[in-house]
């Protein structure tokens, strides 16, 4: 296949036993698909477009629309960054990286040009692009100084990096003028770079690795370099996860998690120009969440195992047990209500959270809103190979107050 080529998806509807909400599948079993990474933009301002990666015989970029189903292929070739893409917030371009290189492929005429080269003998795994499209973060890291990675492989690669210390850098562009500048550079893994909404000169990023060998996830630093900071002290026992910017940047929201003692779990949110630190909700024990660009509702991916996701079994779903009774356990999306503080199960995910597709994020749920905050998008596994699925919060039920 190639770029400009066209797909149909077919879309097929199904009632929640759980919560009685209609859930519709939009991609078949037959091939892995999934969205990009939960906090990128990834659907039109009208919520009628979707951006996202399906496996025809090799990982492409896909653009779906959400009425017919009807998607036109983006990209070709290798070395695609299958969860990177991003849609322009005028809906003009998609950003991707592929190789060494960061693309913006102009919508709808496909036309691409590249807007940042990747140092040679660096990778340039974590990227965003700023709210208003006109700056660039890039996390590069010393190839040499990775440890060896072998393609396809699971969770193993996890500790083996933090603990490998590799050199790290960000990278900041300026997309107008082309110039860039490093921030800050260290024998530290980085990653999940986000540039503040609002406020480009402010960056989000995480020291990357299992919560018991880092010595704190959550940083800022300013586009200049000055200030680097840590967001909060993080003791061996406690897992901070996943995370992101409120849409209008005020905040950073992130899930608390205590692995001893009460093992509370909740919603918590820092002023980045004040570091006063917010306790905001208990919650169900999200892997990731985030919230739609109205600021109304977010949504979450409760994980049933208390087992850390790194810690899962790779071993994708044994044949001999399809076709048995499902174990239900709180592998369910859920609704928060922001206004009232609440959360409910939004519909049941059911995914086994396997990294055996060739990529371990595959079959993670990463929950997220289309910009129009009319459907909740998610990802699983229950019907044999990761799908997309979708609800419509506008359905009796859904949003039950």
């Amino acid at each position: 296949m190639a770029i400009g080529d066209r797909i149909q998806n077919r879309f097929t509807a199904y009632r929640d036993i759980h919560t009685g909400v209609e859930v519709e599948r939009l991609t078949e079993p037959g091939h892995v698909s999934h969205h990009m990474y939960f906090y990128n933009r990834m659907s039109t301002a009208d919520g009628k477009k979707l951006l996202y990666c399906a496996e025809h015989g090799e990982r492409q970029l896909y653009l779906m629309d959400m009425e017919t189903g009807e998607a036109v292929q983006l990209t070709c070739g290798g070395g695609l960054d299958d969860y990177g893409g991003i849609i322009s917030t005028n809906d003009k371009y998609i950003y991707y990286r592929q190789e060494k290189v960061i693309w913006r492929l102009e919508m709808p005429g496909l036309k691409r040009e590249c807007v940042y080269r990747i140092t040679e003998g660096w990778t340039g795994d974590s990227w965003t692009v700023s709210d208003d499209d006109h700056y660039l973060a890039v996390i590069e890291t010393l190839e040499e100084t990775l440890p060896k990675r072998e393609k396809g492989a699971g969770w193993d690669f996890f500790a083996k990096t933090c603990l490998a210390k590799p050199r790290c850098r960000i990278v900041y562009i300026d997309l107008v003028s082309g110039a860039s500048r490093t921030l800050v550079e260290e024998n530290c893994w980085f990653g999940h770079v986000q540039i503040r909404p609002g406020d480009p000169d402010t960056i989000m990023f995480c020291h990357e690795g299992p919560y018991d060998l880092i010595d704190a996830r959550l940083w800022l630093i300013q586009s200049d370099g000055s200030r680097y900071r840590r967001c909060r002290e993080q003791p061996d026992d406690l897992i901070l996860t996943h995370e992101f910017w409120l849409p209008d940047g005020s905040r950073l929201a992130f899930v608390y998690r205590e692995t001893t003692g009460e093992k509370i779990e909740d919603i918590r949110m820092i002023n980045p120009d004040t570091m006063k630190e917010e306790i905001w909700m208990r919650c169900s024990p999200y892997a990731h969440f985030i919230c739609d660009r109205q600021n109304r509702y977010m949504v979450g991916d409760a994980q049933g195992s208390d087992v850390p996701i790194h810690l899962l079994d790779s071993e994708k779903p044994c044949e001999a047990d399809k076709g048995k009774p499902e174990e239900v356990r709180n592998d369910f999306i859920y609704l928060v209500d922001v206004e009232g503080r609440s959360e409910q199960r939004l519909c049941y995910h059911g995914t086994s959270w396997s990294a055996a597709y060739g990529n371990p994020q595959d079959s993670h749920p990463h929950p997220c809103f289309t910009e129009d905050g009319k459907y909740v998008i998610f990802v699983s596994d229950k019907e044999g190979t990761p799908c997309i699925y979708r609800v419509n919060l506008q359905q009796k039920g859904a949003c039950a107050r």
